[in-house]
């Protein structure tokens, strides 16, 4: 289920999209679609004549309900899944961050949709933010959350310059258990959540794609100190730019 935090979010989300031209009688491909079709229903009350619910997790739900398709999807594959300019729109939020393969779904979406279509596809937490680690994992005693702070054990920044072991004695020094400091670890470098892509990359692969940019939105907050921004630098994740943006979205055209 939806928390009313993130359908919060969706709903800001859409009415944002609508601002570059409206749904109106439009075929719209959504991507990290939630089970109860929560936004998929916001997007046909913004006007969208059909909307294409997607995810690519492999329990969900296929079928048609009213103007409500729901197909599991590997966005990666949106190009060879749909016939050229057969949608008029993709719509997607906090999925960027988890499709490792950035370059096929931009130049899959290009292919897709019909010329002038729109896409409105956002990332965030992205992996070179403070919180890009993405961490989500069940210890043995309790949960471990990136956004909630007092859930959250890894300190800002930490996954761009620790090593896995490092990271692992930084949780247990933080009086985190060692079998819980070893699953996060995993979750953090070894785990499929998350593509492990900054912004740069992810600027980068959307340069590569034949889309047209209406705009870029980055949200930005509080960069590192100098001293942790010379340890990322140095690190395996260098040369991402700019660490204080959290989130980035792609407006843009086919």
């Amino acid at each position: 289920m939806m928390n009313e935090k993130r359908r919060e979010e969706m709903a800001r989300k859409i009415q944002a999209m609508a601002r570059y031209g409206g749904f109106g009688g439009a075929t719209v491909l959504e991507i990290g679609a939630d089970r109860d079709s929560i936004s998929a229903r916001m997007l046909l009350d913004a006007g969208a004549a059909r909307v294409i619910s997607t995810n690519f997790r492999s329990d969900w739900p296929e079928g048609t309900e009213g103007a409500i398709e729901r197909r599991r999807l590997d966005a990666r594959e949106i190009g060879e899944r749909f016939a050229a300019a057969s949608l008029d729109a993709v719509f997607g939020v906090a999925v960027l961050e988890h499709i490792d393969g950035l370059e096929r779904f931009f130049s899959g979406v290009a292919k897709a949709m019909r010329p002038g279509g729109l896409m409105y596809a956002h990332g965030g937490p992205i992996w070179s933010s403070s919180r890009g680690h993405h961490v989500v994992v069940t210890g043995e005693t309790r949960s471990y959350r990136f956004g909630v702070n007092e859930l959250n054990p890894i300190p800002d920044w930490a996954h761009l310059h620790l090593s896995r072991s490092e990271m692992i004695d930084t949780l247990t020094a933080r009086d985190v258990p060692p079998g819980d400091a070893e699953k996060i670890a995993f979750f953090v470098y070894d785990g499929d959540e998350v593509n492990r892509k900054g912004y740069r990359a992810i600027c980068d692969a959307f340069d590569a794609s034949e889309l047209k940019l209406v705009e870029r939105l980055d949200n930005a907050f509080k960069p590192p100190p100098p001293e942790l921004l010379a340890k990322i630098e140095r690190g395996a994740y260098g040369g991402e730019q700019r660490y204080e943006v959290s989130g980035v979205t792609f407006v843009a055209r086919a």
